[in-house]
């Protein structure tokens, strides 16, 4: 009789192994979903021969309605509802709130960005399909800023631009996002997905390994090791007066995500990165580069759903 039950309980166990599940979003037309995104980077830039390290740490809330559901995709409006960063360089800090001091250039700058819904597709499997009309993010937006000149408008404009334009969009949205298998699969099943991130000013291709954990009446457990690679050449990005872009790019990542078994949206994930790279900097597009140094990037990437 002991020796029936263990088989039982084994035999049962086995069957809970090899079970397979469809992992895929099931999200619901005209519902609202949430994601609030935390992204700590030290960055370590050895120039001249010395390091300087920048501390930076961004947090962002977006909604994401969905409009449309054809087939397996999902059309949504995303919009942003809050943007802050501070910033640590030098021994001097940055700080800028959407929802803070107004007087302050860039907080009012994010503060425009948000509320401004633009159109994301993407597939069943949380795979960043096309991101549109993001240009409405920029109307207006400098609109009452008289300490500005137009020049200063037309290159902060610019740089708003290259941050929040549709190619940064969605390299920042993919990297939130597992892509699921395209079959079912088990508890401790893997499955690999390879991801490119072409974005002004840094360009890379990841192959990810994901991992199945393990299966609760509330989530799923995966967790996912990442190689990343440079991809194109990227282009430069403006900043500060300067043209730069980080290029010969490589590192890793580790990724534990908690999957919503019913919607398949994120509860919450964590994605340690560490990104190695030189940076090149230049004056204009047709000088040389000017001046070219190793940077080593530290990142915490957090993202909590409902």
């Amino acid at each position: 009789m002991k020796k029936t039950f263990t088989l039982l309980m084994l035999f049962a166990n086995v069957c809970s192994y090899a079970q397979k599940t469809k992992l895929q979003l099931n999200l619901q037309k005209d519902s609202t979903y949430y994601l609030t995104t935390s992204a700590n980077l030290d960055i370590d830039q050895f120039i001249q021969n010395k390091h300087q390290l920048v501390k930076t740490t961004i947090t962002g809330r977006m909604s994401h309605k969905v409009i449309a559901v054809k087939d397996t995709l999902y059309t949504m409006d995303v919009a942003y509802q809050s943007l802050k960063m501070n910033m640590e360089i030098g021994g001097n800090a940055i700080n800028f709130d959407s929802n803070g001091d107004t007087t302050n250039v860039f907080s009012k700058l994010m503060s425009r960005l948000t509320g401004k819904a633009f159109t994301l597709v993407m597939s069943k499997r949380g795979q960043i399909v096309t991101i549109q009309n993001t240009e409405k993010l920029f109307q207006n937006i400098l609109d009452g800023f008289p300490q500005l000149d137009e020049q200063k408008k037309s290159q902060l404009l610019a740089q708003v631009k290259q941050s929040f334009g549709e190619k940064a969009i969605k390299g920042n949205f993919q990297e939130s996002f597992v892509i699921f298998p395209k079959i079912p699969i088990a508890v401790k099943n893997t499955w690999t997905v390879q991801t490119v991130i072409d974005a002004v000013a840094i360009s890379t291709k990841t192959n990810t390994i994901y991992t199945l954990n393990k299966i609760t009446d509330k989530y799923y457990d995966i967790s996912g090791a990442a190689i990343v690679e440079a991809g194109k050449v990227p282009a430069f990005k403006s900043t500060n007066g300067y043209l730069a872009r980080l290029n010969n790019i490589a590192g890793s990542t580790n990724t534990t995500i908690k999957i919503d078994n019913k919607t398949g949206w994120i509860l919450e994930s964590k994605v340690i990165k560490h990104i190695k790279g030189t940076m090149e900097m230049k004056k204009t597009t047709d000088e040389p580069i000017l001046m070219s140094y190793p940077m080593v990037v530290n990142g915490i990437l957090t993202n909590t759903g409902n």
